[in-house]
Formats: C-alpha cells, sequence, structure tokens
C-alpha cells in the first residue's frame, strides 16, 4: 500500500513540477502573429511598409501583408522585404527572454509563399544579452531551407542551460526563388528530463521526510 503510494506521489511531483517549470520557462515572442500594425505605414488595401513592431530588420517598402481575400485581419511578414544578405546580412530578429529552466529550446512558425516557390532559413541563438545580430552565437541551425507551406519546426539538439538568454532569427537565403512570408511564430523551452526527475525525487524525499517526523 506504502509503495504504491509513494510511486503515484512521485509521478503526481513530476507532473507538477514539469508544469511549473514550464510556465517559469517562458519565452515570450513579440508581435509572432503580426497583428500588430503600430509605425506600419499603408501602402495598398493589404501591403504595409516598414519594421514589425517587437521586430528587428530591413525598413523596406511591402513588408507586412493582410492575406486574401481582404479583409481577413491575418498578417504576415515577408522575408522578401524584411531581410537582406548582399552586401551585408540582416535577418528579421527579436531577443526573446532568458531561459530560467535548463532544456531544448523550440521554434515553432507557419511558412506561407506570398510568391512561389520560395526558401528561407532560420535559427535559435545566444544572444550574449547583445542588441546587435552580430553578437549572438548559433545554438541551432537547419539541416535545409525551409521550402514547404505550413506549419514548421526548428530545436537545439541539447539542453541549454538555465540563463542563457534567447533569440530568433528568419531571413530568405542568397539565391532562393519567391516571396516567403512567416506567421503565428512561438519558442517553447521544455525542462531537461534530468532535471524533473531530480526535482520530483526531491520532492519525494521532502515528502517522505514529512511523513517520518508525525
Amino acid at each position: 500500500m506504502n509503495k504504491h503510494f509513494f510511486f503515484l506521489t512521485f509521478v503526481a511531483t513530476i507532473l507538477l513540477l514539469a508544469g511549473v517549470h514550464r510556465s517559469q520557462a517562458q519565452l515570450v515572442v513579440q508581435n509572432g502573429n503580426f497583428q500588430n500594425l503600430s509605425g506600419l505605414t499603408q501602402a495598398s488595401p493589404e501591403w504595409y511598409n516598414g519594421v514589425p513592431t517587437g521586430w528587428t530588420g530591413v525598413n523596406a517598402s511591402f513588408t507586412v501583408r493582410e492575406l486574401d481575400p481582404l479583409p481577413t485581419g491575418n498578417y504576415v511578414a515577408n522575408l522578401n522585404a524584411l531581410t537582406t544578405v548582399s552586401p551585408a546580412f540582416v535577418p528579421l530578429y527579436q531577443a526573446v527572454g532568458t531561459l530560467s529552466t535548463a532544456g531544448i529550446v523550440t521554434l515553432n512558425f507557419e511558412l506561407i509563399p506570398l510568391i512561389a516557390p520560395t526558401g528561407m532559413s532560420a535559427g535559435i541563438f545566444n544572444t550574449q544579452n547583445s542588441a546587435s545580430y552580430n553578437d549572438w552565437t548559433v545554438l541551432a541551425l537547419p539541416a535545409a531551407a525551409y521550402e514547404t507551406a505550413g506549419f514548421q519546426t526548428l530545436a537545439t539538439t541539447v539542453a541549454i542551460d538555465a540563463g542563457t538568454p534567447i533569440g530568433i532569427a528568419f531571413w530568405q537565403g542568397s539565391g532562393t526563388p519567391g516571396a516567403p512570408g512567416i506567421d503565428n511564430v512561438s519558442v517553447v523551452p521544455e525542462p531537461s528530463t534530468y532535471a524533473l526527475l531530480g526535482l520530483g525525487a526531491a520532492g519525494l524525499g521532502a515528502h517522505l521526510v514529512r511523513r517520518r517526523r508525525r
């Protein structure tokens, strides 16, 4: 009876701690759906000029587009205009916060070809607490360019240390065709399994100590 009770307590503790530490490790993407049009100027019924709020990139024309049929109220960022490779590499990027719990970091986004075929890339970075992308170091890059419309993911292959400042970036590669649009950008931290097991064991140990003192 006691063994069964302790096992259930152990499992419940791990699940509870998993939920708690996911919320503590939350990384926030500002304007990840590009619905905030503040600071942009309307160039046509569907196109807007400027850099989307919360992001850094090339300040150009036709950078944010409302999808057809108008009005949908659904806006996407046009990497064709917001990024450059030549003469200097400039991605569309932003810092999304500091990782509070060690674990895997996953970047999610939707690729919407504004002009097909299309190709683009993305990355997860350690910002080194710098506002300049040139100071960032790579944590994850895709093996190949993204070319298929729909939801995409990119994840670090190893757990990233707690306290690491995280940044994300998108760009249209040199020589890639079309005009890639991105939407619904989010970053999800997944706490390390070993960390959660350790926390669960600690929680169970504390529970057993309390029981013995009764």
